[in-house]
């Protein structure tokens, strides 16, 4: 009897070791819109990411008609002022909704990684750092 019962407890205790476990269930940070926001710098993050995808000729460069202008010098200004963030309800915020929605940029859509940058950026108070 006791040979059974230490071969029941070895085996549960194996299977126990052997499972997957809880590890697969972290998120890594920033990958859940809803959960805390990772660090984003605007110029280190951001500005890279408008001048590979947003400020080309004809699109959100210095043209009044494609505003907001995303080139480095006039971003953060042309964003906060003219109403494309909103840090009471980020997930509002016309820059993400639009970059979420894969209809900007025109050549296709962004990362949802990318996305999540932009999103957790205005989370964190928009900050031109």
């Amino acid at each position: 009897m006791k040979g059974k019962l230490c071969f029941v407890l070895t085996g549960i205790v194996m299977c126990m070791l052997l499972s997957p476990g809880c590890y697969n269930d972290v998120l890594s940070p920033g990958s859940d819109p809803n959960g805390p926001p990772q660090f984003v710098s605007f110029s280190g993050d951001l500005i890279p990411l408008f001048n590979t995808h947003c400020n080309g000729t004809g699109c959100h460069d210095e043209v009044p008609a494609h505003a907001p202008s995303l080139v480095p010098e006039k971003a953060y200004t042309s964003l906060m002022s003219g109403g494309y963030v909103n840090t009471a309800v980020p997930n509002s915020s016309t820059i993400y909704t639009v970059v979420q929605s894969g209809s900007m940029p025109p050549t296709g859509a962004l990362k949802p990684s990318d996305a999540q940058l932009i999103l957790d950026w205005i989370r964190n108070g928009a900050p031109n750092n």
